[in-house]
């Protein structure tokens, strides 16, 4: 618990998650999207190029990850609570050659929630790197004042200057979740591989918890975990 609250984040690695035939499916499905024809709650960066699946708990087999043991303890753990939901779930295809996500950012920007009753948590099912659209984040950036001071549609971010703060840039082959402070700041790589890089990132809060949210999140996603 240290490190996270010096640092801003944890990560549990070698996470016995499958690789589902069902995410595959939906990254596959993602790609095929069209600005006009997108449903669902698929938000698209342009044609073709989904950028997330909001209610991503709707389905299922994904809903179920947010139930795994190893990561509900680790929730438990730093939340000091045992009666979670999860909040706000969204699906990253992160689609070959093109896949993009919103840069520097908070996530509490957008919630604006208290950080001792809700964590980030974020599954990379297999794995990520800075080629294949990966997380980077700056620790114990969660303790700074930092403005979201550029905007594109949808997107809010921190325009910053990457050489003024240490960044880390994950690199891990198998899959791994990671817990951060909703006040850290974090963005991805662009994925420029050819393979998909799924993700699936969610809130755990405590019970009955609801942040004010704003900017079109979907705050009615609240899921109990029983």
């Amino acid at each position: 618990m240290n490190s996270f609250k010096e640092d801003g984040y944890v990560i549990v690695h070698d996470l016995d998650i499958p690789t589902s035939v069902k995410v595959e499916a939906l990254a596959q499905t993602a790609a095929g999207l069209r600005q006009d024809k997108h449903g669902n709650k698929w938000i698209l960066n342009a044609p073709f190029n989904p950028c997330k699946l909001d209610g991503a708990f709707d389905v299922p087999e994904l809903r179920e990850i947010a139930r795994h043991p190893r990561l509900l303890e680790k929730a438990r753990e730093i939340l000091g609570e045992t009666e979670l939901d999860t909040y706000i779930s969204k699906f990253f295809p992160m689609i070959p050659g093109k896949g993009f996500s919103v840069d520097w950012h908070q996530d509490n920007f957008y919630i604006r929630g208290d950080s001792r009753r809700m964590v980030s948590c974020d599954v990379f099912i297999n794995g990520c790197n800075p080629e294949r659209g990966g997380l980077r984040l700056i620790p114990g950036s969660h303790r700074k004042n930092m403005v979201h001071d550029k905007r594109d549609g949808f997107f809010s971010w921190i325009n910053l200057n990457t050489n003024d703060y240490e960044i880390i840039n994950l690199n891990i082959d198998k899959p791994f979740a990671i817990f951060f402070d909703i006040n850290l700041v974090h963005g991805c790589f662009t994925n420029s591989s050819n393979e998909y890089r799924p993700s699936i990132a969610w809130e755990y809060k405590h019970r009955g918890y609801l942040p004010p949210t704003h900017n079109g999140h979907q705050s009615q996603d609240i899921h109990e975990i029983r």
